[in-house]
């Protein structure tokens, strides 16, 4: 990815973690990220809300949002096996392609 250098303003205690290299690099790419992602003002605030609340809130947002998916799959005809079937295609691919088998955790 092509990058280059900018100047913003930020609080001090955003400045004061991005003296950091590493630090700087990881928001850098999110940021590239976000902008990118072409998403809303609300959509990044709720989403930078959610990197900084407690797991009772970021797994009541996850449930929310697959919630919303379900409905949106059910809504175009796709039914669960089909994404079953779908997922087990793509861990078939990445694993005849060498890379690592999806992990779930609990």
């Amino acid at each position: 990815m092509e990058t280059t250098e900018i100047t913003l303003r930020v609080a001090i205690a955003a400045a004061e973690r991005l003296r950091e290299p590493d630090e700087r690099a990881r928001l850098g790419a999110l940021l590239s990220a976000a902008i990118a992602s072409e998403a809303t003002f609300e959509e990044l605030a709720e989403a930078a809300h959610l990197l900084t609340a407690s797991d009772p809130t970021r797994r009541a947002a996850l449930r929310e949002a697959f919630a919303g998916m379900q409905q949106a799959a059910a809504a175009a005809g796709i039914t669960p096996d089909d994404v079953e079937s779908e997922l087990a295609a793509w861990r078939r691919e990445r694993a005849a392609a060498g890379g690592e088998p999806a992990r779930r955790v609990l």
